[in-house]
């Protein structure tokens, strides 16, 4: 009976802690996934592509103010994307 109890005590166990990494896993960040696609496209090295992505949005902040970072970012990638068709 204790070795049953035991068994079933070590498999709650287990099914909790993977229960809560399930949920301590972070969500993809947007800004990450979107810098990493411009690089990727962009065929430049890692520090060439983000001095790149760097000026462009700073120009088209400049063109297009008060977007957010993510809405640049968006831009850049999509017009990047476009160019390749």
């Amino acid at each position: 009976m204790t070795t049953l109890l035991t068994l079933l005590l070590v498999l709650a166990a287990a099914f909790v802690v993977a229960f809560a990494l399930g949920f301590a896993r972070r969500p993809p960040d947007p800004i990450r996934q979107l810098k990493d696609r411009f690089i990727t496209l962009s065929r430049l090295s890692r520090a060439q592509a983000e001095l790149e992505l760097l000026e462009r949005v700073e120009s088209l902040a400049e063109r297009y103010p008060g977007k957010s970072y993510a809405w640049y970012l968006e831009w850049l990638v999509t017009d990047l994307e476009r160019a390749k068709r």
